[in-house]
């Protein structure tokens, strides 16, 4: 309660005269006051006598000072009664996420805030909303956390309960089997409106609807009742209500991906030999943090092992294998990370992976094995992705000119937390999780053989995991045997690209102006290349030619494009329509004659204005050149002429930037939800609200495939945020109020891969509370590979 001091200060006038009428007529004088909620004991009496000082002049003149006391005053408290019901959490009795079928016990506390002794009214029944059922109220009138009482569904009244006592209660609900995930169970004990856990429904009248069996209140102590004040409270009864809400969970589901890359191919300096080729393979398995595009009730959750029978004892292991490609052996493994051991198979793959007899020992014949796999006890979170598992194989008994490799990988464990302890199970070549389909529906979880098939299982044909349709998709590899010429980057005329040596690459980019935005289009600048071409065989090659293949996709380079060659004093120009090439400069680039040494030649590159940015399409412009032998004569590629090509592609920029914010309260307003999420869209931050950045960068240029392909690094990255520069001002004075928009929140900026710097008006300044930054550097030293991301965030609080 408020102190008595107060009490008086604020009902001043009204007490001073009545304490005056007191003092003058020299009795004493009582008044009785009310109590606020769980104060001063009921019948407390409280004492206050009066003195003074004061100064007169007798009749000798003089000035005398004087006292007085007054007479005593005394202030009895009145009962008051006063009560609480206040949630106390729900327990899941099963543990773990709330779903079908669970018990939930929902604890709430009753408590006596009122100044006097009094008894509670517990109603018999809570109301319940969801899809859920209430079972018997019990309490805990002992305190001893037995919840030893039944209440009846009529409602029960408790013995006297102290000042500041208490009664516990429970309310049992069991989750219906049909429940829906995301729906919500409501319990409600007691019912004071609004019934929403606000102060308005706690310790409120009881008097305008009258006593009934749906409430939790007050029932005054009979008089003479140990402790009780006689008489009725001067606030009459009281009543309460304490309402909890629980969200049925959607299904723990650990949405395990294997990812298959077919990172490096080698043809053993053997280019007329298929048959001792050799294929690397990169494995990797992500347990992704969020539910796939189209699924339904199911939550995220880590993986953890399924049985796996490894040197002949069975226990929980997550197991990603790979079944040996047809016409390969297994020749080599890389030592995966830490945690993860390699095992091996020699169990013939008419049985399953996870039904497999698994060994750790390398066996001594390589050639027997049907299987590699690599496992790992524990639990891999949600969120994890592990890199690293990456095996070798060589070709054998492949006799024709072209053959093709087709090689799938598998994984499985299980959810953490599933009580059916049900396989969760991937294939590669896609990018759905935990074998489920496309549109995010469940897929079958019961494996395989795990042995390429690619006329039932579909292909993963570019090597990067974008396969459609159900079940995993199989990583294809054609190899053909080396033709009469050889063309490619500078210095590899033998490199492979993601199927073959006619699709190998190189990659570079155009010059991109600075404060160039998103969607604009530029006239870049030419670009140029250096190819290598070799005539592997000794025997001489005549009229060998150079030439621009238009693209397969028509559209993929923009009309106006023009193309250079250049071999020794030899220069040709062609020039790009939209549907073709056509010869505007030069003869043609012709070489009479080509030996079995490397020959260089030059290929510039010159798009158009109005060329988007690769930035933007995520795509580069590829130009396609053919060496080929015309063996008659005619200036035109034939079929059955020897060829062999390459592309040379340029990007108009491969590293991507993507700003977007979010607000956080700070000490401002409480932020609108769709303004709590960082995107692109206009935040409405009030004073006190902080602005918090990120910014994306991405190297969107084609990662690393085959063998031998010349692709694009970032290094040296220096991400500016300049507040003060022509296109930022957020650390400006927009408002001309004399102070600065937006003030930097300490030790708020971060890039794990980056060192980040700040500056004051151009000076170099130290993060520190109260420090004006009107610029963040955030130096990335690189290098950031093809693919590869990263995140600059800061924040600006809003003054």
């Amino acid at each position: 309660m408020k102190p008595l001091r107060n009490f008086f200060a604020h009902n001043f006038h009204h007490y001073r005269f009545l304490l005056v009428a007191a003092i003058s007529l020299g009795g004493s004088f009582t008044v009785v006051m009310p109590s606020l909620a769980d104060g001063t004991t009921s019948g407390t009496t409280i004492d206050n006598t009066a003195t003074a000082e004061y100064n007169y002049v007798n009749n000798l003149g003089v000035n005398v000072l004087n006292k007085t006391t007054s007479n005593t005053v005394t202030v009895s408290v009145a009962e008051t009664a006063g009560i609480t019901v206040a949630s106390q959490g729900m327990t899941d009795t099963t543990g773990g996420s709330v779903v079908s079928n669970d018990l939930l016990y929902y604890d709430f506390l009753i408590t006596n805030v009122g100044n006097d002794p009094t008894r509670f009214f517990i109603p018999g029944k809570a109301t319940i909303t969801g899809s859920a059922t209430a079972g018997a109220i019990t309490a805990d009138l002992d305190g001893n956390g037995t919840f030893e009482t039944t209440i009846p569904t009529t409602g029960f009244t408790t013995s006297s309960i102290p000042v500041s006592g208490f009664v516990k209660v429970r309310v049992p609900v069991t989750v219906n089997l049909l429940a829906t995930p995301g729906s919500v169970i409501t319990v409600l004990l007691g019912d004071t409106g609004p019934n929403d856990n606000s102060n308005a429904t706690q310790n409120q009248p009881d008097s305008p609807d009258g006593s009934n069996p749906t409430e939790v209140r007050t029932i005054d102590n009979l008089d003479g009742t140990a402790g009780e004040t006689a008489g009725i409270p001067l606030n009459g009864e009281r009543e309460a209500s304490a309402i909890q809400t629980t969200t049925i969970s959607a299904i723990p589901q650990a949405f395990a991906k294997v990812l298959k890359v077919r990172s490096g191919y080698s043809d053993s300096s053997t280019p007329n030999n298929l048959s001792d080729d050799k294929l690397t393979y990169d494995l990797s398995l992500k347990i992704d943090s969020t539910s796939p595009t189209g699924s339904t009730g199911l939550t995220p959750a880590n993986l953890v092992g399924t049985n796996i029978n490894v040197d002949g004892l069975i226990g929980a292991k997550i197991l990603v294998s790979d079944a040996i490609p047809v016409n390969t052996h297994l020749a080599s493994v890389v030592t995966p990370p830490t945690g993860w051991s390699v095992v091996y198979t020699v169990t013939p793959t008419l049985v399953t992976a996870n039904n497999a007899l698994w060994t750790s020992i390398v066996p001594v014949d390589l050639n027997l094995v049907t299987r590699v796999g690599f496992v790992k006890s524990g639990t891999l979170t949600a969120g994890t992705t592990v890199n690293g598992l990456s095996f070798q194989v060589v070709t054998n008994g492949v006799l024709t000119s072209t053959a093709t490799i087709a090689n799938i990988a598998q994984s499985f464990g299980q959810t953490q937390g599933d009580a059916l302890n049900q396989l969760v199970y991937d294939e590669s070549g896609d990018q759905s999780p935990s074998n489920f389909n496309d549109d995010g529906t469940v897929g079958s979880n019961v494996p395989n053989l795990g042995v390429a098939n690619v006329t039932i299982q579909g292909a993963d044909s570019t090597n990067n995991n974008t396969g459609q349709g159900p079940g995993g998709e199989v990583n294809t590899f054609t190899m053909t045997a080396q033709t009469s010429i050889l063309n490619g980057p500078h210095l590899f005329p033998n490199a492979v690209g993601a199927t073959d040596n006619n699709n190998d690459f190189s990659n570079q980019s155009a010059i991109v102006p600075l404060y160039l935005p998103p969607g604009s289009t530029l006239d870049p600048a030419p670009v140029s290349f250096l190819n290598t071409i070799l005539n592997p065989d000794p025997t001489l090659l005549s009229n060998v030619l150079l030439v621009p293949v238009t693209p397969t996709n028509t559209s993929d380079l923009p009309s106006g494009t023009t193309v250079t060659l250049i071999s020794g004093v030899s220069v040709a120009t062609y020039t790009y329509n939209g549907t073709g090439f056509t010869l505007t400069s030069g003869l043609g680039i012709s070489l009479p004659t080509l030996n079995n040494l490397p020959v260089d030649y030059t290929v510039t590159v010159n798009l158009p204005a109005g060329t988007p940015l690769s930035t933007d399409t995520g795509k580069a412009f590829p130009v396609t050149i053919r060496a080929f032998v015309d063996s008659n004569n005619d200036g035109a590629f034939n079929s059955g002429e020897s060829s062999n090509n390459t592309i040379d592609q340029v990007y108009t920029g491969f590293l991507k930037l993507v700003k977007e914010s979010r607000l956080l309260q700070g000490s401002g307003s409480a932020v609108a939800a769709n303004d709590s999420t960082f995107s692109t869209t206009v935040k409405k931050p009030g004073v006190g609200n902080i602005i918090e950045y990120r910014i994306t960068y991405t190297n969107i240029s084609s990662v690393p495939i085959g063998s031998n392909n010349a692709t694009l690094n970032a290094t040296g990255i220096i991400i500016t945020e300049n507040g003060n520069s022509t296109n930022n001002n957020w650390a400006k004075d927009n408002d001309n109020n004399g102070k600065v928009d937006t003030s930097h929140v300490f030790s708020t900026a971060i890039d794990s891969a980056g060192i980040v710097t700040y500056l004051n008006l151009g000076a170099a300044v130290t993060d520190a509370i109260g420090v004006d930054i009107t610029t963040y550097l955030d130096t990335i030293p690189g290098p950031l590979q093809p693919g590869q991301s990263g995140t600059f965030t800061f924040q600006r609080k809003v003054n």
